[in-house]
């Protein structure tokens, strides 16, 4: 299991959701208004940026594909398009069912 967040504009996280939702077997995802600063070399001073970042656990197999289409839909060509992160899940339990891992996200 990996675990995605990507960092994205606000005025592209419409696209994202939509485009996740028309998925077979769409993930779920957890979103969150966020604040920060990049590393733009344009700039001379930081300056604080709203973002949602977008949480989602998936099976290994099916990163390259939701990554693919975070990048296609979050992309403007831009300084300050977002960023992605993937890191890997040890485990996963679900609190109702006692279920573990890949039950956990499928």
């Amino acid at each position: 299991m990996k675990e995605i967040k990507a960092f994205i504009r606000s005025n592209m996280i419409d696209y994202v959701i939509d485009a996740l939702e028309n998925l077979e077997n769409a993930p779920g995802i957890t979103l969150s208004d966020v604040r920060g600063w990049g590393h733009a070399e344009e700039k001379e001073t930081a300056q604080l940026v709203k973002r949602v970042k977008l949480e989602t656990v998936v099976p290994s197999e099916r990163v390259e594909e939701i990554i693919s289409v975070i990048v296609e839909k979050a992309h403007t060509g831009n300084y300050g398009d977002g960023k992605i992160f993937v890191s890997s899940v040890e485990k996963a339990v679900k609190i109702r069912t006692g279920g573990t891992d890949d039950d956990v996200i499928r």
